[in-house]
């Protein structure tokens, strides 16, 4: 099988910018904010489309339902791609939020996975930062107390970060994307995010995005924390692999030649 080209599927939000046309030429109206570009989804939101090629205007999970051995490998199938990939463009800040797991998204949101991901920054303007966790001894009590005063900054880990950094991202860790960075995603194949703090934002209507404080709170991990990845080596013939994430759910190197 050749490589599959796919449609983008342009995400607008209330935190997105002009990267995706500036840097990389899409057309997208000047009047939009596009927060994140799916590359590769078999989401319930949106299902990617093949353009050109054999298999032009076919979904993904037509293609994988077709050729599940050729895709995943022999013996192994998935009811759905198991991965999402994104590129995401934070003009803003993005909502501090958490993930579930597997085992909590399953029994509480319909059947869907759960959430791990990385981020692969692509770009960042100088002083960037990310939310990775909370800071050392924050306790459940401690962080309802600060949420409930606005000041929920003040118990979180920042990490400051520039291009070419990743970071691993695993479900119930306390995260978020700072202002001015452009970021590679990869995640498990669920949209499921519970806000918790979204700094008293108002969208064009002047209303405020919904929180999702109880369940967040169920799913939490309050020792949950992370720093940027220091990739292992490995030299090949013309370049070398850096190997960077490898979890259960997805295993990430970058080869340079």
């Amino acid at each position: 099988m050749k490589p599959l080209k796919f449609k983008p599927i342009f995400m607008e939000r209330i935190w997105g910018g002009t990267a995706l046309r500036d840097k990389f030429g899409f057309d997208i109206h000047e009047g939009k904010k596009i927060g994140e570009l799916w590359t590769i989804s078999d989401n319930r939101t949106a299902v990617s489309v093949i353009e050109g090629g054999e298999f032009d205007g076919q979904k993904l999970s037509d293609i994988t339902y077709k050729f599940s051995e050729d895709i995943y490998g022999k013996g192994v199938n998935y009811q759905r791609f198991p991965l999402l990939i994104k590129i995401i463009d934070a003009q803003d800040k993005l909502s501090v939020q958490v993930h579930p797991d597997d085992e909590y998204a399953f029994k509480y949101e319909n059947g869907d996975s759960g959430k791990t991901e990385m981020w692969y920054i692509i770009d960042a303007k100088p002083g960037a930062k990310l939310v990775c966790g909370l800071k050392k001894g924050t306790t459940k009590e401690e962080f309802k107390r600060l949420l409930e005063e606005e000041r929920l900054e003040e118990c979180l880990k920042e990490i400051e970060v520039k291009p070419g950094d990743v970071v691993y991202i695993p479900s119930g860790m306390v995260h978020a994307i700072g202002e001015g960075i452009l970021i590679c995603e990869i995640q498990q194949n669920s949209d499921l995010t519970y806000r918790v703090y979204d700094y008293n934002r108002v969208d064009e209507f002047g209303r405020k995005r919904e929180l999702h404080i109880e369940k967040a709170l169920d799913v939490i991990d309050f020792n949950l924390k992370t720093d940027k990845i220091i990739p292992e080596f490995e030299e090949i013939q013309g370049g070398r692999i850096s190997h960077v994430v490898k979890s259960p759910y997805f295993q990430v190197s970058i080869i340079e030649i």
